[in-house]
């Protein structure tokens, strides 16, 4: 009795501080509420803990049978009711919960302070948002949104303190976005996925990540004042006329992972113009995505990128197979005219480059070319990873071009080649 006691008086012990920002914050909040039964010390501290997490751990889904929506909106509001501290952090992706219920909600948490808001909901859910969410959470740091719809605010909207802002799947009006970032001062983490089009003209001093991803209608982007950006990803739908002036204002591109299939205004004017563009000497990353190597334009464009990224340390190319669909542009056999045509003869423009990663591979002589190409200007190279495509059945292809492949010689005795 006496050991029972003891342990008893540990836990009603236990500082209140540590019990709500520490320990209650890391459980489901369920779990949270179930401790309530450990003393009566801890009966009422899960109704102040500052994170409300509503997902799958509060609701969880048996196999083969569909959630009682009603009760889990029920048992969401009395959580809110009952909650009787500031909140920092509010997330909601469970199915059933009405726009009505999401009406009140959302400026309920608002007015306790929320700082991180992340309203996910299911695919077949497309759920309208209140404009409150603009007018009445001016503490946001972070707003993740995904499924949902966002009409046109009736006032002037912006987050004063937001840092990341993300949108998955999200219908807005079409001047949404050019309205709200020139409110959002602090603003460093922009990923906007999937959403209905936008025009985008940025102008965003404190913006360091930004990813765009769009397969519907393309989309338009200048880059008006972006002088910290490092990470950049625009994948699919993107169109630019002047693509060679894109990326020229963004001194600080580190990291930049572009999709090559909306290129339809890359010409012969284009890449002239691109040879007399600034050096990427920042960028260390590169990713080039359904890439058409021995299509003309695409293959010059690379290489272009290559020898005008003097810090590259990791290289990657994801092909795609020709189809009779791709713009009439010229079709090359080989790399090689176009490697000893480029005007820095000499360069090593690939001294620091490390990884090499060609993903669907189709075996062709292009291929072989680049690759030759780095092992010889590669001083630092460590892996050549070259993963075929699930099309290339042809054993003799394959045999054919890893034999030459290994008779290459390459200048860094740790380079290591990858073949699966």
């Amino acid at each position: 009795m006496e050991l029972r006691g003891s342990a008893s008086d540990r836990i009603s012990d236990v500082p209140t501080n540590l019990i709500t920002e520490h320990i209650l914050t890391l459980l489901p909040l369920k779990d949270a509420a179930r401790t309530s039964i450990l003393s009566r010390n801890w009966r009422q501290h899960w109704r102040s803990i500052p994170q409300l997490v509503f997902d799958r751990d509060f609701a969880p889904v048996l196999p083969n049978t569909a959630p009682d929506e009603t009760k889990l909106t029920l048992n969401i509001h009395e959580a809110l009711l009952l909650h009787d501290g500031p909140v920092t952090k509010f997330e909601l992706s469970v199915p059933g919960v009405g726009e009505d219920l999401l009406h009140k909600w959302i400026p309920h948490v608002a007015s306790k302070g929320v700082q991180e808001l992340a309203l996910r909901f299911p695919v077949r859910q497309t759920s309208k948002l209140p404009s409150s969410l603009f007018t009445a959470c001016s503490h946001l740091t972070v707003l993740k949104l995904q499924h949902c719809s966002v009409g046109a605010p009736s006032s002037s909207v912006g987050f004063p303190k937001l840092v990341t802002l993300e949108l998955e799947h999200v219908i807005m009006p079409e001047d949404l976005l050019q309205k709200l970032l020139p409110e959002c001062p602090l603003l460093q983490e922009l990923r906007v996925l999937h959403c209905s089009r936008q025009e985008y003209k940025l102008n965003v001093p404190s913006l360091k990540v930004l990813f765009i991803k769009s397969r519907g209608s393309g989309f338009n982007i200048t880059f008006q004042h972006a002088p910290v950006l490092s990470v950049l990803s625009l994948t699919d739908g993107w169109n630019s006329k002047n693509w060679f002036a894109l990326f020229a204002s963004l001194p600080k591109l580190r990291q930049l992972t572009f999709g090559i299939r909306s290129l339809l205004f890359f010409d012969e004017g284009n890449a002239a113009a691109y040879k007399r563009s600034k050096t990427f000497y920042q960028l260390k990353f590169l990713e080039v995505t359904r890439l058409l190597l021995d299509n003309l334009p695409q293959a010059r464009l690379l290489i272009c990128m290559i020898m005008r990224s003097p810090n590259l340390q990791k290289l990657t190319i994801r092909l795609r197979i020709s189809s009779t669909a791709q713009p009439p542009s010229g079709v090359i056999d080989t790399l090689q005219e176009l490697l000893e045509a480029e005007d820095r003869p000499g360069v090593c423009c690939l001294q620091h480059l490390e990884e090499l990663h060609i993903q669907d591979s189709q075996g062709a002589r292009v291929e072989l070319d680049l690759v030759r190409f780095v092992m010889a200007t590669a001083p630092q190279l460590r892996v050549i990873s070259i993963n075929r495509a699930v099309n290339l059945q042809s054993s003799d292809k394959v045999l054919e071009f890893l034999s030459e492949l290994v008779s290459y010689k390459r200048i860094s005795r740790d380079a290591v080649v990858k073949y699966v």
